[in-house]
């Protein structure tokens, strides 16, 4: 794959389109049209093709952006420290990254489009859910090879069962617009005890 360096100023547009076209997606949906993105960039619309070819690539980057600005990408695995102190950062990471309402709106508008724009749910899980459960199965694959963990189930339905457990009832609730009330200190507890949960059952016992 080859990698294209852009110019300072290239890139400084293209991360004005990034910033606009996201706070128009939550703002207004999938409807907002390209030349509303161009606009609040403040760069032409052919700038804005010249960057993103489609909308759908437009919307596709802003989700990777955003796994990206909360530490959900890169490879876990170049992380030393013991499993359990990262899986705990990182299950906090994620739960932040969907209480943003950044997240909250694009995960609707991938909903809410379903019909008319079914491709939209394939580039959101691909973006999203798919990549952040990909490096997770590496991260558990990992220690399995190293003989640290047993698990009895394909390694990507492992990794779901984490990021599923981290969800907890704080996303559910703020999803649909409601605060439950919990504090920075209950959302670590809550997360820390599904990593101990997950690895007691994984773990193998010396």
């Amino acid at each position: 794959m080859v990698t294209v360096v852009l110019s300072p100023r290239s890139e400084q547009k293209r991360q004005q389109i990034l910033q606009a076209a996201g706070e128009l997606f939550c703002e207004q949906g999938y409807a907002i049209s390209m030349d509303a993105i161009a606009v609040k960039a403040q760069v032409s619309k052919q700038t804005v093709y010249s960057h993103f070819k489609t909308k759908d690539e437009l919307f596709e980057t802003c989700i990777k952006a955003k796994c990206s600005e909360n530490q959900l990408d890169g490879r876990l695995v170049d992380d030393p420290r013991p499993i359990r102190e990262v899986l705990c950062d990182f299950a906090f990471s994620f739960q932040s990254m969907l209480l943003t309402k950044e997240a909250q709106h694009t995960y609707k508008t991938a909903i809410s489009q379903r019909d008319s724009h079914p491709q939209l749910a394939k580039v959101y899980l691909s973006a999203g859910p798919k990549a952040t459960a990909d490096m997770l199965a590496d991260y558990i694959q990992y220690f399995i090879d190293k003989g640290v963990l047993n698990v009895p189930i394909p390694v990507h339905e492992a990794a779901m069962q984490l990021l599923l457990m981290w969800h907890g009832r704080i996303v559910y609730w703020s999803y649909l617009g409601e605060d439950n009330e919990e504090t920075e200190e209950d959302r670590r507890t809550y997360l820390n005890s599904c990593v101990d949960l997950f690895l007691a059952g994984y773990e193998v016992k010396a």
